[in-house]
């Protein structure tokens, strides 16, 4: 079964090919169009800007991804694409889109969750994942850890209650003036460091439950960039702007990987999976490959292009998913619910 997976919830409009095998996906092509140079100026992304730019490309996205394919519309099984969450004018562009085509072609309509599609890009790593599995799937909007009963069923455990980690990231290199997007660059500046900064001081909440929270973490990056004069402007090859990089994604690395060894007993797991922009984080997945090897589990993490938004990772759950009876009458979601 062939299945064109359809993506662009945020700033990133990809189109991917996955050919769905017995012995799980296999990537056929697949087209990622980045915005970030369009974004820079902004230290972010602009929802209308995104919105009109996916407009652009999208044809030309997915005529290139049937291209390197080397297959036509005749030979394309479903159509998957991301329903939400995510900006709600970018989820539009390729949602109408997909049920346009589907319609035309007379072809079945997935409508797909975008964590889901975090999930299912593991498939590509180890499609036989032993369940159940711990599932952290972590990006600049989204920091939740789930039970994976198998690559369509999910559990929540445990989310951030503010800020998501990736925003950290964002917003640290936007504070030391380093560059857009920020995760590579906090990453490329902390493994030059020669030393580590002085360590962070962990969030504690009240009511004893299992959570996250990373905009403390983020006051404490203002203040120790406040506390140093010129910091803000002194460049990624400044020793102290290295060291702040390094303590700031072994912290947050430490920080997500913290209840996974609980958990893990608890709910009895086999596996963890690790997806999401964040996992592209090199100390991220040193760590996580030094604690699944310590508990025993069996680790998938995608290779970093299939670790950010992408129409592989949709494909892949598109094609475990069933397709929609009728797809006019189901819309895009900024704020859909896994469930």
């Amino acid at each position: 079964m062939l299945v064109l997976g359809l993506e662009s919830s945020c700033d990133d409009c990809s189109a991917a090919v996955v050919e769905e095998t017995p012995a799980g996906p296999v990537l056929k092509a697949m087209v990622r169009k980045s915005q970030d140079e369009l974004h820079a100026p902004y230290g972010g992304v602009v929802p209308e800007l995104a919105a009109r730019e996916h407009l652009l490309q999208l044809r030309s996205v997915i005529g290139e991804a049937l291209a390197v394919a080397g297959v036509g519309w005749k030979a394309i099984d479903r159509i998957a694409v991301t329903q939400g969450p995510g900006l709600v004018g970018c989820l539009l562009t390729t949602f109408s889109a997909a049920k346009a085509i589907a319609w035309k072609e007379g072809m079945p309509w997935v409508p797909v969750h975008h964590l889901l599609g975090h999930l299912n890009a593991a498939r590509f790593v180890v499609p036989g994942l032993p369940f159940p599995a711990l599932a952290l799937l972590v990006s600049g909007g989204h920091t939740h850890l789930y039970r994976a009963r198998d690559w369509t069923h999910l559990e929540l455990l445990q989310k951030t209650r503010d800020d998501a980690a990736g925003e950290a990231f964002d917003k640290t290199a936007r504070m030391l003036n380093l560059g857009y997007p920020g995760g590579p660059i906090v990453d490329l500046c902390a493994q030059r460091a020669s030393a580590s900064g002085e360590a962070f001081t962990a969030p504690k909440f009240r009511d004893g439950k299992a959570a996250w929270s990373f905009s403390g973490l983020k006051t404490g990056v203002k203040m120790r960039i406040a506390s140093q004069p010129g910091l803000e402007l002194a460049g990624i090859e400044d020793p102290r702007v290295q060291a702040l990089c390094r303590i700031l994604q072994e912290t947050i690395a430490k920080w997500l990987l913290k209840p996974i060894p609980d958990f893990a007993r608890a709910t009895g797991a086999q596996s963890l999976v690790v997806s999401g922009g964040v996992a592209c984080n090199s100390e991220l997945r040193t760590q996580a490959k030094a604690l699944a090897d310590s508990l025993g589990l069996r680790l998938a993490i995608p290779e970093p292009r299939l670790c950010t938004d992408n129409g592989a990772m949709i494909a892949a759950a598109g094609a475990l998913l069933h397709p929609a009876e009728d797809p006019l009458p189901v819309n895009a979601d900024a704020d859909l619910k896994l469930t």
